[in-house]
């Protein structure tokens, strides 16, 4: 169980126990959203980045930037990351070599959530809109 805070850390748990495990810091502004697959933890934040974590050690692997406004949602399927902002758009990366492979544009308002499942992408933002 992992969870992100405003204070611009993400505690990671033992679900069982209740127990904290591992603080997880690296970002330079509230963390928003977190998604955990396998060995991954990817966070997004105010700061305008996405950090992707080794679950295991807790040490940041990468850091994806990019964004021009704040990171609202993350989500991650295989070796693929989705990140929804701000800035109206959302960013399709590469999540093994850390680069964008598309940005999505098109909605009228912050990209609040994101979802990926096999080759599809989808979004939904502020100004009412989804898209996939």
């Amino acid at each position: 169980l992992v969870t992100a805070s405003d204070d611009k850390t993400l505690i990671v748990w033992d679900g069982a126990t209740g127990q904290q495990l591992k603080q997880l810091r690296g970002h330079d502004g509230g963390v928003n959203a977190v998604a955990w697959k396998g060995d991954q933890i990817v966070s997004a934040s105010r700061d305008k980045s996405v950090i992707v974590w080794d679950a295991a050690t807790g040490q940041q692997a990468s850091k994806l930037e990019g964004h021009e406004g704040t990171v609202y949602s993350v989500a991650v399927e295989g070796s693929r990351i989705v990140s929804g902002s701000g800035d109206e758009t959302a960013v399709v990366w590469d999540a093994v070599g850390a680069q964008p492979r598309a940005q999505l544009a098109g909605h009228g308002g912050a990209v609040l959530a994101a979802a990926s499942a096999g080759s599809a992408v989808a979004t939904a933002a502020s100004d009412a809109t989804g898209a996939i």
